[in-house]
C-alpha cells in the first residue's frame, strides 16, 4: 500500500515538473521581445476593405463613379483587442475625401494624388482612435468609370 502511494506521488511530481518546464520554455519570451516593433515580416497584418463606390458630381449631375478598395497594415495583437475594426472608418474617410474632391479632371482621371489621399485617410483614422493604429494604407483598386460607360447609362 505504501509503495502504491509513493508511486502515485512520484508520478504527480514528475507530471507537475514537466508541465512547469514546458510552460517556461514555450512562454519564455523576454521583455525585449514583447516590446519589439512590428515589421512587415512579423507582427503586422494586412487587411482588405470592402469595395466602395463614390459618385462624382459636377454641374448638378453625376459624371461618373470612382471604384476603390484599400489594403491597410495594422499590428496583429492590437487588432485582436479592438471592439470596432478600422474598416468602416477607412471607408468613411475615403468617401468623404473623394466625394468632396474639387476640380477632378474627368477627361484625365488617372491624374489623382493617391499618396496624399492614403496619407490623409491614415492620419484621420488614427486621429479618430487617438493612437497610431493603422500603419499604412495601400491602394488595391482605384478606377474611374464614366456614366456613359455604366451598363444602363441612365
Amino acid at each position: 500500500m505504501i509503495k502504491l502511494i509513493a508511486v502515485g506521488l512520484w508520478v504527480a511530481i514528475v507530471a507537475l515538473g514537466s508541465s512547469y518546464v514546458m510552460a517556461s520554455m514555450a512562454g519564455g519570451g523576454s521583455a525585449a521581445d514583447a516590446a519589439e516593433e512590428p515589421s512587415y515580416f512579423a507582427g503586422l497584418d494586412y487587411r482588405t476593405t470592402d469595395n466602395i463606390t463614390i459618385p462624382m458630381i459636377t454641374d448638378a449631375a453625376i459624371q461618373g463613379y470612382i471604384l476603390a478598395r484599400f489594403v491597410y497594415t495594422i499590428d496583429g495583437r492590437t487588432v485582436a483587442q479592438l471592439k470596432v475594426p478600422p474598416d468602416p472608418f477607412i471607408l468613411d474617410e475615403a468617401f468623404r475625401r473623394l466625394y468632396a474632391t474639387e476640380g477632378f479632371d474627368f477627361a484625365k482621371p488617372e491624374r489623382f494624388d493617391l499618396p496624399a489621399l492614403t496619407k490623409d485617410i491614415r492620419d484621420a483614422v488614427n486621429a479618430r482612435y487617438g493612437q497610431e493604429l493603422v500603419r499604412e494604407i495601400l491602394v488595391e483598386q482605384f478606377d474611374y468609370v464614366a456614366k456613359s460607360e455604366v451598363r444602363n447609362g441612365a
